[in-house]
């Protein structure tokens, strides 16, 4: 499997199909995660849960890869996201509100899988659109 498609294979797994179960096998175990969605990097447990409270919160996510991107080891993808905040998303409850977003992905793979993920999403867009803070 190439790199590219390791990433892929996530967006696909994650994204459309919601099984977070199913993604674990494209992480190495020793796994760091930067995101604007978590305050500090996370290890595959907590990217593991991070992914579950998303799909808690929007059972209707959805994504699409507009672009993708492989120099070497690293895979660059340009993601959007959509949902239906329907459930409880940490403790927020539903605001039946929807959102879109797009975000950066920029993926290490190492043997197969992805060792370092670093993931840049407009967090405030999502909030307010979900109006959960003002515009």
């Amino acid at each position: 499997m190439s790199n590219k498609s390791v990433s892929l294979k996530f967006f696909e797994t994650y994204g459309n199909q919601h099984d977070v179960e199913g993604c674990m096998p494209l992480f190495s175990e020793d796994l760091v995660v930067y995101t604007t969605s978590a305050p500090g990097p996370l290890d595959l447990a907590g990217y593991k849960q991070l992914g579950s409270a998303f799909l808690a919160g929007f059972a209707d996510l959805h994504e699409t890869v507009l672009e993708q991107f492989e120099d070497g080891n690293k895979v660059v993808s340009r993601v959007a996201w959509s949902g239906t905040h329907t459930g409880t998303l940490n403790g927020i409850p539903p605001t039946g509100r929807s959102f879109q977003n797009e975000s950066i992905v920029i993926d290490t793979v190492v043997n197969g899988k992805i060792a370092e993920r670093r993931e840049v999403s407009d967090m405030l867009g999502m909030l307010q659109q979900l109006g959960l803070i003002p515009g």
